[in-house]
């Protein structure tokens, strides 16, 4: 008799426990890899009007916000103060086309010279076709018809050369209509996997099939623009590429990069 009830006891605890650490590990997942939570997560680090809950679950945000700081003394690089905000989605569209007297773009190759030690770099997320409408141009054949891509002054995923030591302003803002997006630069070159992020950053630290390159700087996702108010997020921050080389700039969002967000920085010598 007192073995079906402990049978029964088993079966009932049993019955009770894996709900509940089905809904605990489903909060867990929500909440931790949510981008809304990294994105508020990081920025809760540094007062940014969030919520403690928001700083506690965006624990990758913050995490990202020292493995940036990590990375600037591993790859001679340095990050300067950053800022977010929101920025008038009308505003954001006429940045494209102002383009500084530093910056030479020639449509022809898809590449933007700059030729001063002190840029401001504006770059703009969204989908393709919106790309297109905005700036006149069809997208590198690499980059996946109907997917998203960078408008950088009026170009789409364009080749930039920059001077060596030179300072970098850069000024993030998405407009795409519902994805996240962000900003990163490194030196691993594409095919990319699926989820990106993961290989650049710990193959240069932990060796493996991705030794050897190195991620420069990181960003969180940003959200995506809100057409329906009229506003978009911008990010910025300012650095230097102090090494000559060849580097990739690109989205690793999952998926981002794989389908062609992405494009090439050639840092010339001094």
């Amino acid at each position: 008799m007192k073995k079906p009830i402990l049978i029964g006891l088993i079966l009932l605890i049993i019955a009770i426990t894996i709900p509940a650490f089905a809904i605990a590990y489903q909060r867990y997942q929500s909440y931790y890899y949510s981008p809304t939570a990294n994105y508020q997560g990081y920025y809760s680090s540094f007062n940014y009007n969030t919520s403690y809950g928001q700083y506690y679950y965006g624990g990758i945000g913050y995490m990202y916000s020292m493995m940036q700081n990590m990375f600037s003394i591993m790859g001679g690089y340095y990050r300067g103060e950053f800022g977010n905000g929101e920025i008038p989605i009308s505003q954001a569209i006429q940045m494209i086309h102002q383009i500084p007297p530093y910056a030479h773009v020639f449509p022809s190759n898809d590449s933007i010279v700059f030729t001063s030690t002190d840029i401001t770099l504006i770059v703009l997320a969204m989908g393709h076709e919106r790309a297109i409408n905005l700036t006149g141009y069809i997208p590198p054949s690499y980059a996946h018809a109907d997917h998203d891509v960078f408008v950088i002054y009026g170009l789409i995923n364009p080749t930039l050369i920059i001077p060596a030591g030179a300072t970098v302003q850069l000024i993030f803002i998405n407009l795409d209509d519902n994805m996240y997006h962000n900003f990163v630069v490194t030196t691993y070159p594409p095919p990319y996997p699926y989820n990106v992020m993961p290989e650049t950053m710990m193959g240069g630290m932990m060796g493996g099939y991705y030794s050897g390159y190195r991620t420069l700087f990181y960003m969180p996702y940003i959200p995506y623009a809100n057409y329906a108010q009229g506003y978009a997020y911008e990010y910025s921050t300012t650095f230097v590429l102090s090494s000559p080389g060849t580097y990739w700039y690109l989205c690793t969002y999952p998926g981002h990069a794989e389908l062609g967000m992405y494009g090439e920085l050639i840092v010339t010598g001094e």
